[in-house]
Formats: structure tokens, sequence, C-alpha cells
């Protein structure tokens, strides 16, 4: 959604505040991309990383697996043809690997090798591609659901009952969004684990923009330094909330300290995954279509995986969609 506020005239270059780069050099360079314009503006600033891991069950990995240590559980999903072999297992196990297919698709997306729209044509790129025929084995083997990110049918494994082996997501999902204040939930009894998973990638973020002619422009400016870019306040953010903060110092001092331990993933620090993944992030392929491309996308194969369309009707829902919603485009 970034780039929705950021390309236009409402929002200012954060320079014009009197923000230096010195100010913002120990932030993590994709969190600057994200929201510098086509002019090459930077228009905003986070407190905030979200670089992504696999987040899985520690019953299901001693179950199934014979060990929930993160080292060996990466090697049983290291990529996605092993991912999915590890998927049979899981069933076999009695757990589905995933909760739903929406839940592995930022990964897949993350990693594309071009943009979605390339010379007024849309693209689907190869690893979307696999995202489809993975997706497709694991639905008709019922190793997975369809079921849409944040539903009630989806959030059903953070329980142990619902027996799903893992989750992906940024340090938000793991202490905001898994029920981790629920008694009896997997957060709660710190019945979590991390990992790297299949491949790197990035979920969300939350930017401070300062509105062009305002009047506060020195307000604005403390504000935005003080929280993101003030070291300490930083370090209290990651002790009290154990969100993951834009500042490398203070996230790479966490990462080495043994003393910071996360509850909800059984007292493991997995903060030294969380920076190796945020310097992996790679945006060049970021484009103010992806949004809308996403979204028609993740719908029209929903109808293919649910055995309700082809997959070639499938391709012609989403390119109709995208259409729709912009008409510039071709394919």
């Amino acid at each position: 959604y970034a780039l929705k506020y950021v390309d236009t005239d409402y929002t200012m270059p954060v320079k014009d505040l009197g923000i230096t780069d010195a100010d913002l050099a120990n932030q993590y360079q994709y969190t600057k991309d994200v929201v510098t314009d086509s002019n090459g503006n930077l228009k905003g600033v986070s407190w905030q990383g979200c670089p992504g891991v696999l987040i899985y069950n520690r019953e299901a990995a001693k179950a199934v697996l014979g060990t929930d240590d993160p080292a060996e559980v990466q090697k049983s999903v290291s990529d996605w043809d092993t991912f999915t072999a590890t998927a049979e297992k899981m069933k076999a196990g009695g757990y589905n690997m995933v909760s739903s297919v929406n839940d592995t698709y930022r990964v897949y997306s993350n990693n594309v090798s071009g943009k979605w729209v390339q010379d007024g044509k849309i693209v689907i790129d190869d690893n979307l591609m696999k995202w489809v025929d993975d997706s497709k084995k694991m639905v008709d083997a019922k190793e997975t659901g369809t079921f849409d990110l944040w539903s009630d049918d989806w959030s059903k494994g953070f329980y142990p009952d619902g027996k799903v082996f893992c989750y992906f997501g940024p340090a938000w999902l793991i202490n905001f969004s898994m029920a981790a204040d629920t008694d009896g939930s997997i957060a709660n009894q710190g019945g979590w684990g991390a990992t790297e998973g299949p491949q790197g990638f990035f979920w969300g973020g939350t930017w401070i923009c300062g509105a062009t002619g305002t009047d506060n422009a020195s307000l604005v400016k403390d504000i935005i330094l003080k929280m993101t870019a003030d070291e300490d306040i930083m370090k209290e953010i990651v002790v009290a909330d154990d969100d993951f903060v834009n500042n490398k110092p203070a996230m790479e001092a966490m990462a080495a300290d043994t003393s910071y331990q996360s509850k909800v993933l059984g007292g493991q620090n997995p903060l030294a995954m969380f920076c190796a993944g945020a310097e992996k992030i790679d945006l060049s392929n970021l484009s103010a279509y992806d949004q809308g491309c996403n979204e028609e996308f993740q719908h029209a194969m929903k109808n293919y995986f649910d055995g309700k369309a082809s997959l070639d009707d499938a391709l012609d829902l989403f390119y109709k969609g995208v259409e729709e919603k912009y008409p510039e485009l071709t394919h």
C-alpha cells in the first residue's frame, strides 16, 4: 500500500523536515526502498522491520520429525520440494502442513524474478506458478486448506487441536496475532519454534510520513527521529513487545544477547534469524500494481484449488479481474 501514498504530493521528502541520511544510517535498506518515490525522494521512516520466518509447532515437529531443534527442522523445510515432501509426513502424523495455501503465497511472491507488469503487460512469474503447482498438490492430498488469512478456520492451528504444523510470518505475527494471551493456545504455552524456511520474505510494516504543508515540521521531525532512530527507545520496544525494530546495532546486540528469550518461541532467541532475513530482502521487483495483482491471483486460484475451475479458467478470471482494476494493462 505504501507507494499509493508515497508517490503523491500529499507526503513530503523527509530531508525537507531536516532529517539526514546520517540520522537514518542504522536502518535496514529495504525499509527505505519501500517508501522512496519515483523521483528518488525518501518519504517515510519506520521503527519496524518485518523479515519473516517459518513458525513451527514444536509438538508436531517432535512427533513427526523426531526433533524440535530449529537447525534440524530447517532440513525438512529447506526448499519447496523438501517442504512438500515433509507435508506428506505431516499428513501421515495427523497434521496439516500449513493451515492454508495462502500461508505460503507471500514467500513465493517475494521471490519473483520480475515485476508483475512489464511494458504494459501482466506477467505471471515462474515462482508464482510453482506456488500454484505445489499448492494444488497439497490441497488435493488434503495436506492444507484454502482458507482466507485471518478467518476463524485459518487460525484454528493456533491451538493444539487445530493440528497445523507451521505458519509463516514476522515478529509481529508471532507476538500479536497468534493468541499468545489466550489460555490453551500454543503460543501461550511457548509451543512454537522459528526457523528460516524455504525462502526469505517480509510481511508488512508501518511507516511515519510528514504531510506536505504541515505547520508542525519541527514536531514531526522530532517524533520521527525519537520513534525510529533512538537506539534506547528501539531496544525498549524489543524488550517490551518482542517486536523487531529498524535499527541494525540494536538488533545485532540483542541477537547476541543470550538473556533475551521469546516466551512464545519456548525461550528461543530468533533475532539473528530476523537480522539475516532483513539484510536479504530485495524489493527491486516491487511495483504499484502488486496489491491488485496479488489479490486477484490468490482469489482466482482458489477456484482452481477447490476444483471449481480449470487452471486455464482460473487464469482467465485473474486476467479479467486485473484488467478491470487497471484498464491500461493487457496480457
